[in-house]
């Protein structure tokens, strides 16, 4: 047992050691022109990025083919994990309003190429975050009705309480890969499909199968996002209790063999999101500031 113990620890140990991992670029955008920059998503081709205010009201797209950035809409929680459509020509995102002093959302559609905006999912109690599909979205209320917009097939994930729904054509199972008194967040699927990445309150990131099977733990990182298929993207912080003191980014490998910090703790860099072949990261800072990364991986 502890010959094959050895065997396993050299093997990550060479494992980590043949990643070679390089800073490209590194830079700011949009300085001196926007502020007050937060939560950013990036397309998956890595050519656009979404961005909030620290609120949540409003969301923006910026394109690093023209160096624009365009206003999608001032409507409240439109920040609130907003994404790109699998063929990012659309953007999906949800409206907040109140009635009698009750919240409803409703999920709306932007299309990039027209700048036009439509109502996808009509108000409703609880609306969780859009999610993508292959031809539309997925929306999930507190109901528990499942609603498509032009999609009734597909693959998707989402957390619901301490555990992960998946939805494969039409029909759902339901995963409790961890054990958590608190909820899941940040759940997605890999570009390929075939793994769930997650974060379960107070115990850390995972990856697993479509089954559940865990197949890795990534520690106690916030905010992870897929960074191509074999490696994840995530933010490291510490805090009093009350406040934060320190927070960076960092690269893991997906099997938990490897970690590359992509930014000082120092750098109270958060929320990174990453393309879909991890060349490409963007984060935003404590103060509401906006960076790019380019890497390599070897």
């Amino acid at each position: 047992m502890r010959i094959k113990l050895l065997i396993t620890a050299l093997a990550c140990i060479f494992f980590a050691s043949a990643q070679e991992v390089g800073i490209v670029s590194h830079r700011q955008l949009l300085k001196g022109t926007e502020q007050g920059i937060f939560n950013p998503i990036i397309s998956a081709d890595g050519s656009k990025v979404l961005f909030t205010s620290d609120n949540l009201c409003g969301l923006k797209l910026y394109d690093f083919n023209d160096n624009v950035t365009l206003r999608i809409t001032n409507a409240e929680m439109a920040g609130f994990e907003p994404a790109f459509s699998r063929d990012g020509g659309s953007v999906y995102f949800l409206h907040q309003t109140r009635d009698n002093q009750r919240a409803f959302r409703s999920i709306e559609v932007y299309d990039i190429s027209s700048r036009t905006t439509e109502e996808a999912v009509t108000k409703q109690r609880g609306m969780i975050p859009p999610v993508a599909v292959s031809g539309g979205l997925m929306a999930v209320s507190d109901s528990g009705s499942k609603l498509k917009a032009s999609a009734e097939s597909g693959l998707a994930v989402y957390a619901k309480g301490a555990a992960l729904v998946v939805c494969r054509n039409g029909k759902e199972t339901v995963l409790s890969p961890v054990e958590t008194p608190y909820t899941y967040l940040w759940a997605s699927l890999s570009p390929d499909a075939t793994k769930i990445l997650f974060y379960a309150g107070a115990r850390g990131a995972y990856i697993c199968d479509l089954q559940g099977n865990l197949l890795s733990s990534l520690g106690k990182v916030m905010c992870p996002r897929w960074a191509g298929n074999d490696y994840v993207v995530a933010e490291c912080s510490t805090s009093d209790g009350h406040q934060y003191e320190t927070s960076q980014i960092v690269l893991l490998a997906a099997d938990g063999s490897m970690r590359k910090d992509l930014t000082r703790p120092e750098s109270m860099a958060m929320s990174p999101s990453a393309s879909a072949d991890g060349s490409r990261i963007v984060y935003s800072t404590i103060d509401g500031r906006l960076f790019v990364m380019d890497i390599s991986i070897k």
